[in-house]
Formats: structure tokens, sequence, C-alpha cells
């Protein structure tokens, strides 16, 4: 997402530039998987004034066995084709399954082959201006961006398109099912060495959109805060009734094809 303004004051004023030294930067202080909070604010920007139209936060909750995002909108994840009401999800990677559920009862497991037809659907639906085929990225850094060391990879698409992606190693989170065959796979999306990354539990720290010199979206990470998480922040509210995904993916299916 954004990358490009590329002057002193925007490197002063977001924390971007060079590291010359390791000491100072942020970095997990427990050993194994993180536990704890990252917490990032999405912005989009108006392609006319190039001034943010849009901010929303967006919290993940990690422990080394389970992943949660309590409040995401799920009408960018799914290219406004997803059912009201959905704004939650749980990646359970003690259970192999990821949910997503909203205030309703019904939740929606998503299990085995549904994960891949969800990685072919996300393909079909072209997730919301977010990258399906990607080659080689550029690689450079280390960059420091509020205080996170960071290398970047920047990815060139299609139609002037480039997509900037701020990965740390200094934080290790179990992403789980996020850098899984069903995403990456033959059906999926195409990121050259995205899944990798994720597997090896590295930490984006900035990813930015632009098409030409518009900056159209920056996912930047605002903090990450390592405490003990409560079990029930990351397990499924009692109240919530399990659905099979399956008819949930033909729904998905329908809508972006057209049909009722």
């Amino acid at each position: 997402m954004d990358l490009a303004k590329g002057i002193a004051v925007f490197c002063l004023g977001f924390g971007i530039g060079p590291i010359l030294s390791a000491a100072g930067y942020h970095t997990q202080k427990q050993a194994g998987f993180f536990e704890g909070s990252l917490r990032y604010v999405v912005s989009r920007y108006s392609s006319r004034s190039g001034k943010a139209i849009e901010r929303e936060q967006v919290d993940i909750l990690a422990t080394a066995n389970r992943l949660s995002i309590p409040s995401l909108d799920m009408a960018d994840v799914f290219a406004n084709n997803a059912p009201a009401g959905l704004s939650s999800a749980l990646f359970r990677h003690d259970s192999d399954d990821f949910i997503i559920y909203g205030e309703d009862v019904d939740a929606y497991q998503f299990k085995g082959y549904d994960r891949i037809l969800l990685g072919m659907a996300f393909r079909a639906l072209a997730l919301s201006g977010a990258p399906v085929d990607l080659g080689k990225p550029v690689v450079d850094g280390p960059f420091a961006l509020r205080n996170f060391r960071a290398m970047r990879s920047r990815y060139y698409g299609e139609e002037g398109m480039r997509y900037d992606m701020y990965f740390s190693k200094d934080y290790r989170v179990n992403w789980g099912a996020l850098g899984e065959s069903w995403l990456f796979g033959s059906g999926g999306l195409h990121v050259f060495e995205l899944d990798s990354a994720l597997r090896r539990g590295e930490v984006p720290v900035r990813v930015e959109v632009f098409r030409g010199q518009s900056k159209l979206v920056s996912v930047n990470l605002m903090a990450a805060d390592e405490y003990r998480i409560a079990e029930s922040l990351v397990d499924l509210p009692a109240q919530k009734i399990l659905r099979s995904s399956t008819a949930l993916l033909k729904q998905l299916a329908a809508e972006a094809m057209g049909l009722e």
C-alpha cells in the first residue's frame, strides 16, 4: 500500500528510514510464539487528493495455538459479497480450522476441502484490491517503521499496480491457516514468498498499495503488546451454532457470478 511519498517529511512523520543500529527497536521479549495483541490501522486514500478518506483499526489477538480478529470488515475480504453481519474471524490452529461469525448465532466453520474452495473463491473475487498473481519481489532494507525493523518486498502488478510489504523477523506469530496451501495453493493466490514469510511467523509491519503514483491503501502496525491472552478471547462464544461453510461458499459463488 503506501511507500511512495519518499520525501524527508514523510520519513520523519511516519518513522521511516534506514536502520543504522539495532538498539532501541521493538522486539519480542518471550521465546516461542508471540502472545498478545497486534494493533493495525487500515487507511484508504482519495486518488484525487491523496488524503486519507477512511481509517479503521483492526486488532489481532494471538496465542501459540489460536488467532482471533474480533472486528473485521468482511465486505473487504469477500469483495462486497459477504453475507450481512459477519464481522469476526477465529483461527484455531489446534483444531485445524477457522471460523467466521458475527452478532447472529450462526458461525461458519472452514475445514478440509471447504478451505480449498474458499481459496478459489478468493481468487475469483480478487479479494477487493489485493494482489492475486505476483512474481518475485525486489527486496531491500532494513527500514525502521514506528520503531519496528522490517525488510521491504516490493511487488509489481498489472495496470501500474505496486504492492510494498514490510515484514519484521523480530516477532514470531503463529499465523496458522493464513500461511497454508488452501490460500496459496494451485487454486488460490500466487504471491511469491508471501506464504513462506507467514509460515516463518514474520509480522507485517506495513503494507502499501499504489496505482501509478497514487496511494490507494495502507496498513500499518501501530503496536505489538505482549501479555497473557485469556482463553475466552480466542474461543468461539458459547451461544454460537457451528454451520458448515459449504452453503456459505455456494452463496458467495452465486453472488460472484451475479446469480440469485
